[in-house]
């Protein structure tokens, strides 16, 4: 809308000022909004919009003389062969921008998402819950005993580790969830619309695939989890973060290798966890 509102506006004044001042170029301004904030069939479909509303200006209300009736067919072909290179361009431009946005954004060793980009799209996702009232949940993974294998097995075994495990988290969420590596050992995922009944079913099937994996590779890591669903998420995804990470870290001193499930606001029941 506010495209076309330019376009509109752009329009009146190129026939306004008639032939003799140029404002072709004024076109790009919505050619590019359309592009950059919508897809490239709709810059396409303004880039042949503004030249035939250019053309329409320049030969039916503007009475501009040419030596040849071809003439204003050729400029109006050069104006928009330039409003579709733009159009690609910008489109190219767009396309290496999320690339490189989303390479930001993730894991260079596990796949997953760092603790930034994980941060910004939970964050997102747990505000969307609080405003509709929607349940959502959040995990926060520890690594039992991974320092075992740095110190026994070196460094680079460790980071096999960490990939097996990026690789499992990443076949487990779908595209509506977000799974992330905040640093180190430590991993979280967050599952919109999800209450305590579906955490559970995802998470304890989630905990026998991950012990599965380091069985098969004979590595000597458990894990420790804590996943909480809110009826109502807290205002501060900061908090919410912290009450998981309190609730894995309850797992670690009652024995590690474990989950613990509680539901957020807390009520009388007494959280519930799941053993192998």
């Amino acid at each position: 809308m506010a495209a076309l509102l330019l376009l509109v506006i752009i329009s009146t004044a190129d026939y306004l000022v008639g032939y003799e001042i140029s404002t072709s170029l004024f076109f790009l301004i919505p050619i590019a909004l359309t592009t950059w904030y919508g897809d490239n069939r709709k810059g396409v479909f303004f880039a042949f919009l503004s030249a035939f509303i250019w053309h329409v200006i320049d030969n039916v209300f503007s009475g501009h003389p040419y030596s040849h009736s071809l003439i204003p067919y050729w400029n109006t072909g050069v104006r928009l062969g330039l409003f579709l290179i733009v159009t690609q361009f910008l489109t190219l431009l767009k396309y290496q921008s999320d690339i490189e946005k989303n390479l930001s954004r993730t894991d260079g060793l596990t796949g997953v998402m760092n603790g930034r980009g994980f941060a910004e799209v939970a964050e997102k996702m747990f505000e969307l819950a609080s405003r509709h009232g929607r349940p959502t949940t959040l995990a926060y993974i520890d690594l039992d005993d991974f320092k075992k294998v740095n110190d026994q097995r070196g460094h680079s075994e460790g980071n096999k580790v960490l990939q097996a495990v990026g690789g499992i988290l990443l076949k487990s969420v779908r595209k509506t969830e977000v799974a992330g590596r905040l640093g180190g050992d430590e991993f979280a995922i967050a599952l919109p619309e999800t209450n305590e009944t579906g955490a559970q079913a995802v998470f304890n099937k989630l905990r026998i695939n991950l012990s599965q994996a380091m069985h098969d590779h004979g590595w000597p890591v458990g894990f420790s989890i804590g996943v909480i669903s809110f009826d109502l998420p807290p205002a501060n995804f900061d908090e919410a973060v912290r009450l998981a990470d309190e609730l894995m870290y309850r797992v670690k001193m009652s024995g590690k290798n474990n989950i613990l499930f509680e539901h957020y606001p807390p009520d009388k029941k007494i959280p519930s966890s799941s053993g192998i």
